[in-house]
């Protein structure tokens, strides 16, 4: 009976040791192709692994097993981000509405927002930039900009809990910015905003001006959630 649970023991921490060391790299490797990204892939990874240890015996845990969890859990996953996303833009409608002046919702990118999230937010949800392009045109990633641009929904969204962000612009860089916001509403062009963005080194880390001087910029679609009246 001794040998027969020393046995049972080796062949346990044995598939424990092959598991990790050789079946959990090849998940993390199918993890960062289904998600694209490092992050989802190791949070992907990582929770198929430990609904697998939930609910099947080591011996039983497959790669083929460990892919099927990881793939219907990433679809899960994307349905609810969607959902989420849906409900956002809800809530967007119904609790953000903005004045068809131009001056009034200047001043409210400026009251609301930090320097960064207001040229973020400015370019997304005015112009409809992908979070791709925009993350071009400032010189960062996808991940900071939707991050940016989150924090910037949610104040706007709880704005009347929130005190006001003015305090935190330089009075010549709210000037600078509150009029190439105004110019581009009024024109429904942001470039006039892009082309100026690497004179604000301290706000966003940007490319050389000489490397924007060469590429032109356009909305792709017309206003919609700001309506503005020119």
């Amino acid at each position: 009976m001794s040998t027969e649970r020393s046995l049972y023991k080796f062949k346990t921490v044995q598939n424990e040791e092959i598991l990790w060391s050789e079946v959990y790299p090849k998940l993390q490797k199918y993890c960062h192709f289904l998600s694209q990204s490092k992050w989802d892939g190791d949070d992907l990874a990582q929770e198929a692994m430990l609904r697998a240890l939930t609910y099947y015996s080591q011996d039983k845990i497959t790669s083929a097993l460990l892919n099927k969890i990881a793939h219907n859990h990433w679809i899960d996953t994307l349905r609810k981000r969607k959902r989420e996303e849906l409900k956002n833009d809800q809530m967007w409608e119904e609790n953000i509405t903005f004045s068809g002046d131009i001056v009034s919702s200047v001043d409210l990118l400026i009251e609301h927002f930090t320097p960064k999230q207001a040229i973020i937010f400015f370019l997304k949800e005015v112009f409809h930039y992908q979070l791709k392009e925009i993350a071009e045109i400032v010189n960062s990633t996808e991940f900071a900009i939707k991050s940016s641009l989150n924090r910037a929904r949610k104040r706007m969204e709880n704005q009347k809990d929130n005190q006001s962000l003015e305090s935190v612009w330089e009075e010549e860089e709210k000037e600078q910015l509150g009029k190439l916001f105004h110019d581009s509403l009024v024109n429904q062009d942001p470039a006039v905003l892009i082309e100026a963005i690497p004179s604000f080194q301290d706000t966003l880390e940007v490319p050389s001006a000489a490397s924007w001087i060469t590429t032109t910029f356009k909305a792709s679609a017309p206003l919609s959630t700001l309506s503005m009246a020119a």
